[in-house]
């Protein structure tokens, strides 16, 4: 019996979109983005966020797409996760080379070869690469919220940026441009194809997912204001 394919539901676009904007205006009023913008931000907690989320949070999202490219039934959604897994793979290695150039020039404490994983990181880590073991739909939730966050954060940052500021520069060359833009919107488009060919519970699995790895990200932030660390 053919499923009832009816519009039931908004777009899962529309449903995750306050979802998105609201942690997007809760990112940036943190702490650790406002003094981003101004300048007065520690050198510690931008060393921080930059080792954990380049070293260990980019390379578990990468897997996590290469994940998602396994399960995706689909062949253009599994070529399309194939692509941003392969893409987010060799853009961490960029962001790498780019943290070393800019704790030259800045001065920031990195560690010498590769940062330790962090508790928020290790958890934030584990949640992508067990969502698309899961299924589709909740791999597709757990790696939807970083690369949407990230545009409207940096665009956020760039009207924000206090010009001639500690990190202006770093602000500037941080954000992705309009190409990114481009394939965020293409990706979304994906995702909204996986969700109508869910079931209800599949449905609501991707939204639930995506909810939790918004979180993830606002503690990620968190951890690097915080500057955590293990306790003993």
């Amino acid at each position: 019996m053919e499923r009832d394919t009816t519009d039931r539901h908004p777009p899962v676009r529309t449903e995750l979109t306050r979802t998105m904007r609201d942690t997007a205006r809760r990112l940036v009023g943190h702490p650790f983005y406002r003094g981003l913008a101004d300048g007065s931000l520690p050198d510690a907690a931008l060393a921080h966020f930059l080792q954990q989320d380049h070293w260990h949070v980019l390379p578990a999202y990468a897997a996590a797409h290469a994940r998602c490219a396994a399960v995706a039934a689909d062949r253009r959604h599994a070529l399309l996760f194939s692509r941003l897994g392969t893409g987010t793979a060799e853009d961490a290695e960029r962001r790498q080379e780019r943290v070393r150039r800019w704790g030259k020039d800045l001065g920031l404490p990195l560690a010498d070869g590769v940062p330790g994983v962090l508790p928020t990181t290790l958890g934030y880590t584990a949640f992508l690469g067990a969502a698309p073991a899961r299924s589709l739909p909740a791999g597709t939730g757990a790696v939807l919220p970083a690369a949407w966050l990230f545009l409207l954060v940096t665009d956020a940052l760039l009207t924000r940026c206090v010009p001639g500021s500690r990190y202006a520069a770093v602000i500037e060359e941080w954000h992705p441009g309009d190409t990114y833009r481009g394939l965020v919107d293409v990706f979304l488009g994906a995702v909204e194809e996986i969700a109508v060919d869910c079931s209800p519970a599949g449905r609501r699995e991707l939204v639930t997912y995506a909810r939790h790895a918004a979180y993830f990200e606002w503690a990620h932030v968190d951890a690097a204001w915080r500057q955590e660390a293990w306790p003993f």
